[in-house]
């Protein structure tokens, strides 16, 4: 299986589950999404990824999260798969920043081979760990609290935020498990809300996008808690 996903933003259900089939049986991982907004929540926590944009989109469309995506990151890799055949819808899709326009019908042993180059590009780079300087982490401040993104946005913590954030810093690289989570909320760890947990961090992770258009370096980790990227962070 291959080290990123593919990330299929199709808001028509049996196109997405489709392809997605599809891909899986040519050997990729992927991971699907009816909505920009589902996406970004995906994207803040695996920027290990390749994605599959369709233009219509319901609410952001397709051309709008390409281009923030590319503002953000110029070596992701961005597919369109539409049923927009213009020849001036394919400029205005490769002009947005988009490494592919393919239009559906699609041929997916051709879409296979643009992801698998798209996919190599992708893991060739170093990670964005290894790129920032000390200087460039991401930081808390204590009094009032507030999380300071590597450039230099000062985004406004809750009282619950703050304690999850300040143990993922005091531990990077290393998954902090959901009771060590819990305690730091003041939580009884044999009777904590896992969910409760989920919803702070998803709904941080989109206000520091919205905010900075930065995506938070925290990752899940399945069966185990959350972790902050090692080289991402550091403890005011």
């Amino acid at each position: 299986m291959p080290a990123y996903t593919v990330s299929l933003v199709e808001d028509e259900t049996i196109l997405r589950d489709e392809m997605a089939f599809q891909l899986e049986c040519l050997g990729f991982s992927v991971k699907t999404f009816a909505s920009a907004e589902q996406f970004y929540r995906y994207l803040a926590v695996h920027p290990r990824t390749v994605v599959v944009l369709d233009i219509g989109l319901t609410g952001e469309d397709g051309l709008s999260v390409c281009q923030h995506l590319r503002t953000h990151d110029l070596n992701i890799g961005i597919v369109f798969v539409t049923a927009r055949g213009l020849r001036s819808d394919r400029l205005s899709g490769l002009d947005a920043g988009a490494d592919a326009y393919l239009i559906k019908p699609i041929d997916m042993d051709e879409l296979a081979l643009i992801l698998k180059r798209l996919g190599q590009r992708l893991m060739a780079i170093p990670t964005a760990a290894c790129l920032l300087s000390d200087d460039e982490l991401w930081h808390l401040e204590d009094h009032p609290p507030f999380l300071i993104t590597p450039n230099q946005i000062r985004v406004r913590l809750s009282g619950s935020e703050y304690p999850l954030l300040k143990m993922l810093l005091q531990h990077p690289g290393i998954p902090c498990r959901h009771t060590e989570l819990a305690i730091a909320l003041g939580m009884n760890p044999e009777d904590y809300q896992k969910h409760r947990i989920e919803v702070i961090l998803s709904r941080l992770r989109e206000r520091v996008l919205r905010q900075s258009g930065l995506q938070l370096p925290i990752q899940a980790e399945r069966g185990v808690g959350y972790l902050m990227l090692p080289g991402m962070g550091r403890d005011a």
